[in-house]
């Protein structure tokens, strides 16, 4: 089995520009196993399957350390990069945030999505937040060489992608 640092490497070459990463969505070990005797470079979780495999609503409804446990089994699971669906990250802080995506690393993963939506409420957080807390995220990763972890907004088209409205 690769080591947590192997699979960093191997997730952040994955990364080209011109050549999108396909990430095949898991929810548990089984799922994460079948999808990788597929030919998979690499598997990301989806919050709403793994709530939904465990009896719970999406939006961090599923507490976290249920979601880490689980996330636990799927990287024992696997010789593959596992990406994490980090919702917006169990807190609304950047110390929070940082807190938390430690306890991520140190389950495994080699990258999370982290969304911009705030949990509970109608809106998103404002750009200038949620980029503390996306730097938040990144320094809660030690000993990690690369910068794996990937951030998804929900900010609408209109608006553009990783653009300030």
């Amino acid at each position: 089995m690769a080591t947590q640092s192997e699979r960093a490497e191997t997730f952040a070459s994955l990364h080209v520009k011109g050549h999108p990463v396909v990430l095949f969505n898991i929810w548990d070990a089984g799922s994460a196993q079948a999808v990788a005797r597929t030919g998979a470079s690499a598997l990301a979780t989806g919050s709403w399957p793994v709530a939904a495999a465990h009896g719970a609503g999406d939006g961090e409804h599923l507490p976290l350390d249920l979601a880490l446990a689980n996330l636990e089994r799927i990287v024992a699971a696997v010789d593959l990069p596992v990406s994490l669906d980090f919702e917006s990250g169990y807190g609304r802080s950047a110390d929070q945030v940082a807190a938390n995506a430690r306890r991520v690393v140190a389950a495994g993963a080699v990258g999370i999505n982290l969304e911009d939506r705030i949990i509970g409420e109608d809106g998103l957080f404002a750009p200038a937040d949620h980029a503390a807390r996306v730097a938040g995220a990144v320094q809660g990763r030690p000993g990690c060489r690369r910068r794996p972890f990937r951030q998804r907004t929900h900010r609408p088209l209109s608006q553009g992608r990783g653009r300030k409205p």
